[in-house]
């Protein structure tokens, strides 16, 4: 049976609601697609090349353009700062199954990570921690192909600007 990922859910809707036509978002299960979106060091898929797994891509012109990671177990920066770089290790989405074609890394990729706000204690620094991580990525880009990094913290509250920043973030850097 599925687990319920309600934050994965809500960002994947509000990057769907504003991406133009010519751009198709790809859910991980999670996200409420039906395949996992693994990520591979170059155009050959095998355990060895494979670098990781993200919660959602979005593909234009057989171009991956954006790569977003949304984590809802809390906020390690072990995590945060991991992520990134195993995707900018990456060059390549190949999807299930074996058959299917490698999506190479656009000239300009954008990293999106969404951390569950909900899941931090009233008045705690994971905030300001955060902010500060995401000043140091931006600051080694780029990275390969990955040319923007944005880390945002978003609830499915009703109210909650994170989600609409989001998918702010990702339309304008789409265009």
């Amino acid at each position: 049976m599925p687990v319920d990922h309600p934050l994965h859910r809500a960002v994947a809707d509000e990057i769907a609601r504003v991406l133009d036509a010519k751009y198709q978002l790809l859910r991980d299960p999670a996200c409420g697609g039906n395949e996992l979106l693994s990520l591979f060091l170059g155009a050959h898929k095998s355990r060895e090349t494979r670098m990781c797994c993200v919660d959602a891509l979005v593909v234009s012109a057989g171009h991956v353009r954006a790569i977003i990671e949304i984590e809802e177990s809390g906020f390690l920066p072990t995590k945060v700062c991991g992520k990134v770089l195993q995707a900018a290790l990456a060059t390549h989405h190949i999807g299930e199954p074996t058959a299917s074609a490698a999506i190479p890394y656009g000239d300009e990729v954008l990293f999106v990570e969404v951390l569950d706000e909900s899941k931090l204690r009233k008045g705690t620094r994971k905030v300001a921690q955060a902010r500060l991580i995401e000043e140091e990525i931006q600051a080694l880009l780029p990275m390969n192909r990955i040319t923007h990094y944005r880390l945002f913290h978003a609830t499915t509250e009703a109210g909650d600007s994170g989600l609409a920043s989001v998918g702010q973030a990702v339309a304008a850097a789409l265009t």
